[in-house]
C-alpha cells in the first residue's frame, strides 16, 4: 500500500472517530417555529432569543426559522402539524392542547391561579411536571419554557362594571370548550373565532367584545375598535414552547439540553419584561382613550365555581392546583 493511500485512510479514521466522539455536534437541524401573535408582540422577541440562544449553545448546528402572526396557520393548524411532525416548535398555551388531551383544559378554568408566583409554583413544581409528563406520553406534546403573559382582561364596546353587564354580550373567545362554557356561565354570548379575524370583527360590529392579556390588547391595537377595558383578571394567560415529544426524544442529548436551555432562557426574559410592563400597560390603554373599570371580582369568582362543575374530569387537577 502506498504511503499516500495510508495517509488518506488515517485521515478518514480520525474524522470518523471525531464524529463518533461528539455525536451531539454531528447532528444539524433547522427548526420551524411558529406563533399567531403579531411581530410587535414580546413573544416574537422571546422567539428570537430562543433562536439565538440555541444557535450559540449548539455552535450553529441548530438553526430556527420563525413565522409570526399566523403566517403558517392558526394555533389549531399549527398544533395539528406539530403532532404530525410537520411543524417543529409552536408557541402557545397549555390550555390550547385540551382537544388533544383533556387534562390540558384545566389551565383554562377561571380563577385557577392567584398570581404569578402561584403560576410558577405549579408549573415548575411536581404537579406541573406530572401534567407535562401526561401530555408528552399520551398526547405527544413536550412543553417547555413557561411564559406568564399576565391575566386575561375584557374589552368591550359597552361598559361592563359588574358581572350582570355581561348578559347578552357577544364576545369572541378562542375555539375551546372550556372558554365557551366559562363565558356562557358568566352570562355572555361567546363566539369562537380565530385571532386573526378579531380586529375586523370588532370593527364591523360582528362581535361586541373580546378577552386577552393587556400586552395583546396593546400590540393588537384593540383600543382602536374598543372603548372599554374591564379588569376581570378571569384567567391566567401563558405561552409555552411546544414540541413533538417523540421527535425530541430522537435528538442527541446535547441538542435536547440546548433546546431546554434556550426555552428557559427566553422564558426568563419574557417574564421579566412582562413584570416590568404590567404596571404601565393600564395607563397606556387609558392614554389611548379607553375607559377602565375595576369591578368587584367576588361575584365573578363565585360564578366560576359553576364552570368547574361542568368539567368533572378536570376537577382533580383543579383541586390540586388551587391547593398549592
Amino acid at each position: 500500500m502506498s504511503s499516500a493511500r495510508r495517509c488518506l485512510i488515517h485521515v478518514a479514521v480520525v474524522l470518523t472517530c471525531l464524529c463518533v466522539a461528539q455525536p451531539g455536534l454531528a447532528q444539524s437541524l433547522t427548526l420551524r417555529l411558529a406563533h399567531v401573535q403579531e411581530a410587535s408582540d414580546p413573544v416574537q422577541k422571546a422567539a428570537e432569543l430562543f433562536r439565538d440562544t440555541l444557535a450559540s449553545e449548539t455552535k450553529g448546528q441548530v438553526a430556527v426559522k420563525i413565522a409570526p402572526a399566523g403566517q403558517l396557520g392558526d394555533y389549531k393548524q399549527l398544533q395539528e402539524n406539530l403532532q404530525q411532525g410537520v411543524m417543529d416548535v409552536v408557541i402557545e398555551s397549555i390550555g390550547t392542547l385540551s382537544r388533544f388531551h383533556k387534562a390540558a383544559g384545566v389551565e383554562s378554568m377561571p380563577y385557577l391561579f392567584r398570581d404569578y408566583q402561584h403560576y410558577v409554583k405549579v408549573w415548575e413544581g411536581p404537579i406541573g411536571e406530572e401534567m407535562k409528563q401526561v401530555l408528552a406520553k399520551e398526547g405527544n406534546f413536550l412543553v417547555l419554557g413557561h411564559m406568564f403573559r399576565g391575566f386575561r382582561q375584557l374589552t368591550a364596546n359597552r361598559p361592563v362594571r359588574a358581572i350582570e353587564d355581561l348578559r347578552g354580550l357577544k364576545i369572541r373567545v378562542s375555539p375551546m370548550k372550556e372558554r365557551l362554557v366559562t363565558w356562557k356561565v358568566f352570562g355572555a354570548s361567546p363566539t369562537p373565532m380565530a385571532w386573526g379575524e378579531v380586529f375586523s370583527a370588532l370593527q364591523q360590529g360582528v362581535i361586541d367584545a373580546q378577552e386577552n392579556p393587556l400586552g395583546t390588547i396593546l400590540s393588537g391595537s384593540l383600543y382602536e375598535v374598543q372603548k372599554y377595558l374591564t379588569l376581570t383578571s378571569h384567567m391566567c394567560a401563558s405561552f409555552t414552547y411546544q414540541l413533538n415529544a417523540k421527535r425530541f426524544a430522537g435528538w442527541s442529548p446535547t441538542i435536547q439540553a440546548a433546546v431546554r436551555k434556550a426555552a428557559n432562557h427566553s422564558a426568563e426574559w419574557y417574564n421579566q419584561h412582562v413584570a416590568e410592563q404590567e404596571e404601565t400597560m393600564v395607563k397606556q390603554v387609558e392614554a389611548k382613550g379607553m375607559t377602565v373599570f375595576r369591578p368587584d371580582l367576588k361575584p365573578f369568582r363565585e360564578r366560576a365555581k359553576e364552570v368547574v362543575k361542568e368539567f368533572p374530569d378536570l376537577q382533580p387537577w383543579f383541586l390540586k392546583i388551587v391547593a398549592q
